[in-house]
């Protein structure tokens, strides 16, 4: 999953570039990054689904760097690439904050996109309770993702995902609660960078703090139909 709408800016930026580095482009590389950083190994990537098939592989086995991304330093040295690329990778990862420092150390400018919180909490699929009542608890969000994700102009925050607490009735939207699915806008969070972004990682009070977020979220998801 990626913003479609932020797709053209994004291989603009990457295509003025120099050297583009793509973090975690292994499942579906982008063909426009010069390098890439991932832990799975240059001759597995999944060639057949790129994010921009237009466009001819600018990496290669040599530019392929195999290395855990949460493990500091990166190879490259201060502002070596001109953009850099991590989508849909960092909420997976268990040391956001080494990875962000990283990508500010090592680019100039930056796209970062990860879902957003909402999605995170959102069960898409019709027909909850009818489901539940007969013990097939549908998915609520992504639960192999480690980390609820928000950005507010150029800070990123880092909340410690608890699958067993996000998947309380109280604390998570069903398609029943909201009335429709969510739009592609409403499940992605992103940011383009330049020269550098803040982060950190907050402590959440899940057992109160997750259901008043989830009704913020659901009044002002409604307020969009």
């Amino acid at each position: 999953m990626i913003l479609i709408a932020n797709l053209p800016r994004i291989c603009e930026l990457a295509g003025r570039a120099s050297r583009v580095l793509d973090v975690g482009g292994w499942h579906q590389p982008f063909n426009l990054a010069t390098h890439v950083l991932d832990v799975m190994p240059h001759a597995t990537r999944q060639r057949q689904n790129p994010l921009d098939p237009e466009n001819a592989e600018r990496f290669s086995a040599a530019t392929w760097m195999v290395q855990d991304a949460c493990r500091a330093p990166w190879p490259f040295p201060d502002k070596f690439f001109d953009f850099s690329f991590c989508s849909h990778t960092i909420e997976d990862l268990r040391d956001p904050i080494a990875v962000c420092g990283e990508l500010v150390r090592v680019s100039k400018s930056g796209y970062i996109e990860t879902p957003s919180r909402a999605r995170e909490i959102f069960c898409k699929h019709r027909f909850f309770a009818l489901k539940t009542l007969f013990g097939k608890m549908p998915a609520v969000g992504f639960d192999h993702h480690r980390w609820l994700v928000e950005i507010e102009g150029s800070h990123v925050r880092f909340l410690t995902k608890d699958q067993r607490l996000v998947a309380r009735r109280g604390n998570f939207i069903t398609r029943g609660d909201l009335g429709r699915r969510m739009t592609e806008a409403e499940s992605g969070t992103a940011l383009f960078w330049d020269g550098g972004f803040t982060f950190e990682e907050v402590f959440l009070d899940h057992t109160a703090k997750l259901a008043e977020w989830r009704d913020a979220a659901l009044a002002r998801l409604r307020a969009r139909t």
